[in-house]
């Protein structure tokens, strides 16, 4: 693998000019003129002959210009950089109605000299993630960075330092945020790198406890965690803070001490925001499909913050004011390449592919992996607090059903573009 991946890149910085002419300006006249290089001459001896001469008055290759964007070599299950038939959430919405605009985002933090949102860490709080290797039975996913990348490892359902999945909701939110990217294998993840702080908080059934998820929290917080990841809900029969005192009191240390925290606003189709996303400075993110609908089962009302997305089927246009959405359309997944979790469910967790998910969980992770490249940025200044962060991600989302801010979609659209984009100065 690290020879093709050094192949791929080797053919793409050769040949930085076009091999059969060079640009000549001649003292005298006006502009350059194209002189053709001689069969079996190279365009460095060309160019070495014709500066010699005295009538020129210089003479360069004619180099080659690329559009101002990365695109990443990731194959997906297609050939070499193809993986945007796979990871359509990734595209412009001027390609798909759904997508954030990975390509542009990606190539600012590039030039800005923070690539992949590089020094931001980010807590992904859930049934663990697939990050090393543990005896015969667990393999890292060879998608995922090396070690290095993960902190402050913590299983907090078995009391341990190895928070290793046994389900594969924990690997592909992970993925999404930080998948490896431009390594000419598998598919590619939006903040790609950033540190990854895995608490292991869910067990394989994805249930956990409200005690580990305060204690989680408080940890991520502790350790030095910038953004927290919270792709989990409680039951629809939590409806306010009484009833999980210690994680609303841990969420509200977590944004105090300027974390920025992100969760999943639940699957139930449901009026109302579930917990924790409904805590106050929490950014609750509903999902959305390919078209850029909201997603069917995407919980909504009036704490819902921003969409992103989810991936499934649409709503229908008279639930969310959206005449484009369309119900009885193709739903498209998330995917990711992950943790198998059919295998996971037979105690096998060796196996990775690329992995389709739908739900607010993979919503959330779109919010975290952008959050982490607004941090990166210093769009927002050095440290920037949570509601900054959180209001950042919102005036530059894409406004969807009714106009302005809705309970279907919140402030709109995540568009990573455009919450990087300088022009779009941060509100403190």
């Amino acid at each position: 693998m690290a020879a093709q991946v050094a192949n791929a890149r080797a053919t793409r910085t050769e040949r930085p000019f076009t091999p059969g002419h060079v640009l000549v300006h001649y003292r005298g006249d006006p502009g350059d003129q194209r002189v053709e290089v001689p069969a079996g001459e190279s365009v460095r001896a060309a160019l070495r002959e014709l500066r010699d001469d005295q009538e020129v008055a210089y003479a360069n290759p004619d180099y080659v210009v690329e559009a101002a964007t990365f695109w990443p070599d990731d194959p997906g299950n297609f050939r070499r950089g193809r993986w945007s038939r796979d990871e359509w959430n990734f595209l412009a919405p001027a390609q798909v109605p759904g997508g954030i605009g990975m390509p542009i985002a990606w190539q600012r933090l590039i030039r800005d000299d923070h690539p992949g949102a590089k020094g931001v860490t980010v807590a992904v709080l859930d049934t663990g993630v697939a990050y090393r290797k543990k005896g015969r039975r667990f393999r890292k996913d060879p998608d995922l960075p090396g070690r290095k990348h993960f902190v402050h490892p913590r299983d907090f359902v078995k009391d341990d330092r190895k928070p290793l999945d046994r389900d594969g909701h924990g690997t592909h939110v992970t993925s999404t945020i930080v998948q490896s990217t431009d390594n000419g294998f598998g598919l590619t993840g939006i903040a790609y790198r950033v540190k990854i702080m895995p608490l292991r908080v869910l067990n394989r059934q994805e249930r956990g406890k409200g005690s580990d998820v305060a204690h989680a929290v408080r940890f991520a917080t502790q350790h030095g965690a910038d953004v927290i990841n919270l792709s989990l809900e409680f039951k629809r029969s939590v409806k306010q803070c009484d009833q999980v005192v210690s994680v609303c009191k841990s969420l509200q240390h977590a944004l105090r001490e300027g974390v920025t925290v992100v969760a999943a606003a639940g699957n139930g189709d449901r009026g109302r925001v579930a917990y924790p996303a409904a805590f106050e400075g929490v950014i609750a993110t509903g999902a959305t499909t390919y078209r850029g609908c909201a997603a069917e089962y995407s919980n909504h009302g009036e704490k819902l913050d921003i969409a992103a997305p989810g991936g499934g089927h649409d709503k229908s246009p008279t639930a969310t004011g959206d005449p484009r959405c369309q119900p009885n359309a193709t739903g498209y997944e998330i995917r990711q390449y992950s943790l198998v979790p059919e295998a996971a469910n037979n105690g096998k967790y060796k196996k990775f592919d690329i992995v389709g998910l739908e739900g607010t969980s993979m919503a959330a992770a779109h919010v975290s992996g952008t959050a982490a490249m607004v941090i990166a940025e210093g769009i927002c200044g050095r440290h920037p607090e949570p509601e900054t962060v959180a209001r950042q991600l919102e005036r530059t989302a894409l406004d969807r059903g009714v106009l302005g801010r809705d309970n279907q979609y919140g402030h709109g659209l995540l568009n990573a573009a455009r919450a990087t984009n300088p022009r779009y100065r941060c509100v403190r």
